[in-house]
């Protein structure tokens, strides 16, 4: 008999009624119960050690994370998500702004905000009075997020590119965080809305937004 882990318990217990409640608002019945064994069966899958495989066929287990990815922010929504999602529903996040749970975004509409955020950087950091502030910091963490998520894609060797699992319909689609998602949208509206930091010429003045 395996012997209870509590750290276990107490987030089952912390976060059940998180799931109940993601799961209920989409018309999709579920108990307190069925969400704490959700979330012990995930606890069971996240827990298992990870392998890579090298050329030669060894298989070498990878460390383990210091925080377990099932503490991770977010995982209480994510099996509330997969829930939805098994009963054959989409899933909308409560929160988008911070939610983690991934959301399906064209491929085109995914790689033109990559290259908005790019051209958006580069133009910051290369214009008259180049600058770097926290801004460009998190607009820079962010843009890495994005473009991995892109570039996953290209590298994946499991599967053709793009193969039928990422379509809907005729149209391909990408899985990226609500969050990132959000904050990408956030900056481009925050650039186009807000005057421009940086005169286009020495002589120039900062124009002021009308509002």
């Amino acid at each position: 008999m395996s012997t209870p882990r509590t750290d276990v318990d107490e987030w089952v217990l912390a976060s059940a009624a998180e799931v109940t409640r993601n799961v209920a608002r989409h018309g999709v019945p579920i108990t307190w119960s069925e969400a704490a064994e959700r979330l012990r069966r995930t606890v069971e899958l996240l827990s298992a050690p990870v392998f890579v495989i090298d050329d030669g066929g060894t298989f070498t287990p990878l460390p383990q994370q210091e925080i377990p990815r099932w503490q991770e922010p977010g995982s209480a929504e994510s099996v509330a998500c997969a829930a939805v999602h098994y009963a054959g529903q989409p899933y909308y996040p409560e929160n988008p702004q911070t939610s983690r749970v991934e959301l399906a975004i064209p491929w085109d509409t995914a790689t033109a905000l990559v290259h908005l955020l790019s051209a958006l950087l580069v133009a910051r950091l290369t214009g008259p009075t180049p600058s770097c502030n926290q801004e460009q910091v998190e607009a820079a963490q962010l843009l890495n997020r994005l473009s991995a998520d892109v570039a996953f894609e290209f590298s994946r060797d499991d599967d053709a590119l793009l193969g039928d699992e990422e379509k809907v319909g005729e149209r391909v689609y990408l899985l990226m965080q609500s969050c990132d998602v959000w904050q990408a949208l956030d900056l481009l509206v925050y650039i186009r809305l807000v005057p421009r930091l940086v005169p286009t010429t020495a002589g120039d003045k900062p124009a002021r937004h009308a509002g």
